[in-house]
């Protein structure tokens, strides 16, 4: 009943203000002829005046008094203009109230409704927008977090690759050294065997050449024969 009220309400003022201008429409078009009738009446009186005197001047002058409050008031004619006319206005606000008030009042219920979900929706979207700002932002920390530690464990597993490779390094160096030292104490004994054998070589070979130079012919007969009586008794 209230938005019954409410709907209805402009129309009722449109009616009243249409029933006032059709009140001053009807006295403005009646004003010209009072207006008219006034002119015409002077007119009259001057012309008196100049042909009968004074007394008929006077009597112009009653008359035409007399005429213009005879038409300053609203004819029939226009009062019953006047009155058709708010019939119509009234007839029409009725029509319109009747056949146009509940169509313009489901869809002014329709469109507040619309309006009203429209906002619950971008008062949802600004919720649900707050809510993920607030949820990326904690997560961004997070990450800022993350990250120090992931640097921060990076550079000590850094630290610790760098130890193990300089100690593999350095056990890889002690490898060679010791690895080179056997290979140079093996040449320098296999050097040394070489030349051992060089000179017991060379040196059995001086003394041979002395024994053949020093030998005579009887202690060489004697040599074989000491052979000889070695193989014998072998046998």
């Amino acid at each position: 009943m209230k938005k019954f009220a409410q709907i209805t309400r402009p129309f009722v003022l449109i009616a009243a203000l249409c029933f006032a201008l059709s009140i001053g429409t009807a006295i403005a078009s009646e004003k010209p002829s009072s207006d008219a009738t006034h002119s015409t009446t002077a007119e009259h009186a001057a012309a008196a005046d100049t042909s009968h005197g004074a007394p008929a001047a006077a009597h112009a002058e009653e008359g035409a008094h007399g005429d213009g409050h005879g038409e300053g008031s609203l004819s029939s004619t226009k009062l019953k203009d006047l009155f058709w006319r708010v019939i119509n206005f009234i007839a029409l606000m009725i029509i319109l109230v009747k056949f146009g008030a509940k169509p313009i009042a489901n869809g002014l219920t329709g469109r507040q409704k619309n309006i009203k979900n429209e906002i619950d929706e971008l008062e949802k979207r600004k919720t649900d927008a707050e809510a993920q700002y607030r949820e990326f932002e904690a997560k961004l920390s997070t990450v800022e977090k993350d990250i120090d530690s992931i640097v921060e464990k990076a550079v000590a597993q850094a630290e610790v690759e760098k130890t193990k490779i300089i100690e593999k390094a350095e056990q890889a160096a002690d490898d060679i050294k010791r690895q080179a030292e056997l290979a140079i104490q093996q040449e320098i004994m296999e050097a040394r065997r070489t030349l051992k054998n060089d000179v017991a070589d060379q040196a059995a070979a001086m003394d041979e050449e002395l024994i053949v130079k020093n030998l005579k012919p009887e202690d060489q007969a004697k040599i074989i024969e000491d052979y000889l009586d070695k193989v014998g008794a072998v046998q």
